[in-house]
């Protein structure tokens, strides 16, 4: 007969003997719990796991292939890659065809590099994280293994314990056969799943949900749901995903928001006094809108296009390095935030000591007559349960020579640790006698006060705790009644104390010396006695003014008398050395206080109850082997055990802030550069630059760029923040501090004769005074121009009377018709006729168009090649604060520099042959030579625009032979004064500490935004697809699954009954249960 908690439904098209049902787990009992499961106490075979495995799937929500295709398009959805698109359409519609193909080119070359690096670095980190991947003790064949959870299937039964995070929804399972047994019930924090704020207690045949934290005790449990079937899986299918953004992309935003707007202001600039001042003509086809063509220099030159791949390269690339140095960062900010990390609080145990523990057995102290050591020893043994490993456990049966003795002594009952009582209880079975007892072991004054003889012996057991602190022990205390408790009648004994040492790491005083040299202060956070942590903190050289947590309590309070001479709570958090006896809530407090003060505050723990001090500090640590609680709530998790790890990790994130800083910088210096350079010689000088050259030195630049991500640097001494004002400032004073090396180099090369008379170089002038000149006795001595009847000028001629421009005028892109002014070479009566009335140049004015072309075309690559190569030499100045010349930079950034310019080079030699071509062309042109005579070089086509049409403003671009050199020099020479301006900055700015340390660690506190960390919704580890910004395989949801889904159907399960036999069995179709959600969700009022 079906359960009263079972609900029939039908179901279309499933076998006549079987209906689809709904039960709730919550509510029937454990037998028809296992029925249903088709399991027992005994557990699974491995099997039945992997016919299980194939029915019911892993414990993972589904894992969606991403398409790569997608993956790869999606590096060029963001707004600085929509700007460039923009561009590209721009080009487009100006028949710019080839200027449009080196955009995209460049946006497939960002996101091919993006995607390729990201995919390299998620393959490590997997291999890395991989140990992470969360753990669950199953009962298998018959003994109890440790096994990925991701491989649990309904049916199998589990050991859950304090600092676990359910694996999967399970149901608990009686303690023992004996009803009238006293039950000790769980602690299980399920907040984030159903909103409840403290643990609830769960008995015998409640449920608890994966995802959930164990806080106190240690059952048996059945697991009834896994992966997408469970109540966060469930939820997870209708509730929509968070993703964690790095605040290092949303600096990144801002510094880009900053370039577009300063690309917007120029580009109305321009095109305002372009059209408006100049009076600038657009016409439709190719080539016929040089202005708009121009103002394409502006916005593909002033984008910082390959900031989006520089900041996932980086973070890709700079994660898996700290993956292989021990520490996987989960939350991709938090690299950011340990880079600025000025204070970290250390738990002792396991960080700053080795974490084994020895029992120093010649000092055990005796404190019941008729007992001796080795009693006291055994009975510490006899307190322990082993199935869990749990170290002390391990320490105390390891440390009892006769184990066979222990054997005849059964565990009935045992009740595990948890920070509030501080005790663990067994209750044991003799066999053969049947005699019964309990042993306790936990805390000194927790035994102590459960001794029938408290007061005799409270005065002995305190003088050796405070000897064994001295000498940095922890102590343990062990006790003993007889019986079981139930008839109300015991009498605890203490038997003894023990000594237990943890000793130092033997690389911890160098690590902290070295933390301390970064600027960051240790702090000495712990459970034991003040005065084993003094004793601690001596041994690793770290100060020793600390106190007790109850001094912290009352001064925060507002007691003066605790606060020990300091002005406030905060005052004594930021100089003390560190607190002992401390709680987690207390932790909590202490990160809190600090993080109000505005200091960058990390916090290392490895238990359940350090997550809510791990998930308030700003870089939450869990270090090796914690808890997957403390792994679930940590930003950064360690792989390799103690201190030094985490220092590592820190030099790791500095190293990539360092770099974050240096394309900052270097964006913006490059954006005011290439925006005022060209904005301010187009506007006031009426020139123009062409786009291709632009894009291709962004091609050339993101080389570069991208080699930062890779770059060799410094880690800063002290811990970095972000300072924008700093940013834009210096980045503003260098972008037009290269500005004015450009200007002046156009200036010298096109307004005076310095390089012809000082270089012997051809001349670049474009004076109209000084062509005219040259024009006038080039033409008089020029066979290809007729002499005129009469006694006329050769200049004054129009340009039909040449032979060769005459038969390319009348056409119709060319305008002008000789035959209305009766010209043609072989009739020059109508030839010496002014421009103004027939549309027609005179031989002169063509002579000087040319001049300033070819001129104007060898100039643009010479201002190429100077821009390309002093906009490189930057980034060499802004990656350190050191001489740039003697600081090494990495090799790969070298091998970009090189062929960059290498590749700029080439291109200012040998031109494009006039690329771009005007659309009113003279070929075979006749006054196109060096100002020193001679047919221009790499120019075959010899074209050239007709005078007075707006082909004359064509940006084309010709060899600029020997000038290169004159740009190399030129680049140095400007290059040298550039690090004593970077100097002067940062000691006007007071960047990182440059002219005052204590100035700027002031400012910085004082400036420092807040750093928030979402409390809202919840997060599971291990459920989710790990990538390198998701090591741990966390899923976010936007809200707890309880707000979305009716509690009462959190564990409701879909099931299938034979109506023949009545048995009932689990639902393989995940559909059922994903429909059970879609019904339960909460109805918004």
């Amino acid at each position: 007969m079906a359960d009263t908690n079972e609900v029939k439904i039908e179901v279309k098209g499933a076998a006549e003997e079987n209906t689809a049902a709904e039960i709730d787990f919550a509510k029937i009992p454990v037998a028809e719990a296992l029925s249903i499961l088709n399991a027992t106490h005994h557990g699974l075979t491995n099997a039945e796991v992997e016919k299980r495995m194939v029915e019911f799937g892993p414990n993972k929500l589904p894992e969606y292939a991403r398409n790569p295709l997608w993956v790869f398009l999606g590096y060029m959805w963001n707004p600085l890659s929509w700007a460039m698109e923009a561009a590209a359409i721009i080009a487009i519609a100006l028949n710019d065809w080839a200027d449009f193909a080196l955009i995209v080119a460049l946006l497939l070359m960002n996101s091919g590099i993006s995607y390729v690096e990201e995919a390299n670095a998620d393959k490590a980190i997997k291999a890395l994280a991989a140990a992470l991947a969360p753990k669950a003790k199953a009962l298998r064949d018959g003994k109890f293994d440790t096994v990925d959870a991701i491989t649990l299937v309904p049916g199998d039964i589990l050991i859950i314990k304090f600092g676990d995070i359910v694996p999967a929804d399970i149901k608990i399972l009686p303690e023992s056969d004996d009803a009238d047994q006293e039950e000790t019930p769980m602690q299980i924090d399920q907040a984030a799943l159903t909103g409840e704020s403290l643990p609830v207690k769960k008995f015998s045949g409640d449920v608890a949900f994966s995802g959930s934290a164990i806080k106190a005790g240690e059952r048996h449990a059945v697991v009834y749901a896994t992966g997408v079937n469970t109540f966060f899986g469930r939820a997870a299918a209708l509730i929509n995903a968070t993703h964690n953004v790095a605040n290092l992309a949303v600096i990144m935003t801002k510094i880009g928001g900053m370039c577009l707007v300063t690309i917007g202001v120029w580009v109305i600039i321009e095109v305002t006094v372009q059209f408006a001042h100049y009076g600038h003509s657009c016409g439709a086809g190719e080539e016929a809108c040089p202005t708009l063509t121009n103002m394409l220099v502006i916005i593909v030159g002033g984008i910082p296009i390959a900031m989006p791949t520089v900041l996932s390269v980086t973070l890709a690339l700079g994660a898996a390095t700290l993956a292989k140095e021990g520490a996987i960062v989960a939350r991709m900010s938090a690299v950011e935030e340990m880079a600025g990390m000025d204070i970290l609080c250390s738990d002792k145990t396991g960080t700053l000591t080795l974490n084994k523990l020895s029992i120093e057995q010649t000092s055990v102290m005796v404190c019941s007559e008729g007992y001796s050591i080795a009693d006291v020893m055994k009975h510490g043994a006899l307190s322990t349960n082993i199935v869990t490993e749990e170290p002390i456990d391990m320490v105390l049966y390891n440390a009892y020579p006769d184990p066979e003795a222990l054997k005849k002594w059964k565990t009935t009952k045992f009740v595990p640790f948890n920070p509030t009582d501080k005790l663990t209880c067994a209750t044991l079975v003799e066999e053969g006698t049947g005699r019964i007892m309990r042993v306790a072991k936990g805390s000194p004054q927790v035994i102590l006060k459960k001794a029938w003889n408290c007061d005799e012996i409270k005065e002995a057991v305190d003088a050796k705790m405070v000897e064994f602190a001295q000498r940095g022990f922890r102590s343990l205390g062990v006790a003993k009644a007889d019986g079981d408790g139930r008839d109300g009648v015991t009498k605890w004994e203490m038997l003894g104390l023990l000594p237990m040492f943890d000793p130092p790491r033997h690389d911890t005083a160098a690590t902290i010396a070295k933390c301390h040299e970064q600027g960051i202060e240790v702090k000495m956070i712990t459970g034991d006695h003040l005065l084993i942590g003094k004793e601690t903190a001596k041994m690793l050289g770290m100060g020793t003014e600390m106190y007790p947590s109850e001094v912290l309590i009352k001064a925060k309070d507002g007691s003066v008398e605790h606060l020990h001479g300091y002005k406030d709570i905060l005052d004594m958090c930021e100089k003390c050395n560190g607190f002992a006896e401390v709680f987690p809530e207390h932790k909590y407090e202490i990160v809190k206080i600090l993080k109000e003060g505005n200091h960058v505050c990390g916090m290392t723990g490895d238990g359940v109850n350090d997550a809510p001090a791990l998930k308030k500090a700003d870089v939450g640590i869990a270090v090796a082997g914690a808890t997957d609680a403390a792994r679930g709530a940590a930003d950064i998790v360690l792989t390799e055990e103690g201190l030094a790890t985490i220092n590592t990790a820190v030099i790791g994130a500095r190293k990539i802030f360092q770099r974050m800083t240096t394309y900052s910088k270097y964006t913006v210096a490059m954006t005011f550069r290439i925006c005022f350079t060209f904005g301010l010689i187009t506007v006031i000088y009426d020139w123009y630059f062409p786009t291709i050259l632009i894009v291709i030195m962004a091609v050339f630049n993101d080389g570069a760029m991208i080699a930062l991500a890779k770059d060799r640097v410094v880690p800063s001494k002290l811990p970095n923040s972000w300072n924008l004002k700093n940013i834009f400032l210096m980045g503003i004073v260098y972008g037009l501090y290269l500005t004015l090396s450009s200007w002046c180099l156009f200036y010298v090369a096109t307004k005076t004769t310095f390089f012809e008379d000082q270089c012997n170089l051809f001349s670049l002038v474009d004076r109209a005074s000084l062509l005219e000149v040259w024009c006038t006795e080039f033409i008089e001595r020029s066979p290809v121009v007729p002499n005129p009847p009469g006694f006329g000028a050769k200049i004054n001629l129009s340009v039909c009377s040449m032979e060769q421009y005459y038969g390319q005028i009348n056409t119709d892109l060319n305008p002008g018709d000789c035959d209305g002014i009766s010209c043609s070479p072989t009739d020059l009566s109508g030839c010496d006729v002014g421009v103004t009335e027939s549309g027609i140049p005179s031989v002169l004015v063509q002579c000087m168009t040319e001049q300033l072309y070819v001129r104007g075309a060898m100039m643009r690559s010479l201002l190429y090649n100077q821009v390309s190569i002093s906009g490189q030499m930057l980034v060499f100045v802004v990656r350190t604060q050191g001489w740039s010349l003697i600081s090494r930079a990495g090799t790969l950034t070298y091998i970009a520099f090189l062929l960059a310019q290498l590749g700029s080079t080439m291109i200012s030699v040998f031109g494009f042959n006039g690329y771009t071509t005007p659309r009113h062309v003279y070929g075979d042109c006749q006054f196109c030579e060096y100002s020193n005579g001679g047919i221009i070089k790499f120019f075959p086509a010899r074209e050239v625009p007709i005078s007075h049409t707006e082909s004359v403003y064509t940006a084309s671009v010709l060899g600029c032979l020997g000038y290169v050199v004159v740009a190399w020099v030129w680049s140095i020479v400007w290059y040298m004064p550039m690090d004593p301006i970077k100097w002067c900055l940062c000691w006007i700015l007071n960047e990182d500490g440059f002219r005052n340390i204590k100035a700027w660690e002031k400012q910085k506190l004082e400036s420092a935004p807040s750093r928030i960390k979402s409390d809202e919704g919840v997060t599971v580890g291990g459920v989710g697809a790990v990538s390198a910004a998701n090591p741990l395989g966390r899923v976010s949801l936007s809200n707890a699954p309880a707000k979305v889904l009716d509690r009462k159907s959190a564990a409701v399960v879909a099931i299938t009954r034979n109506s023949k036999t009545g048995v009932a069995r689990m639902s393989t179709d995940p559909s059922k249960n994903l429909q059970i959600a879609r019904n339960s969700m909460v109805k918004k009022q």
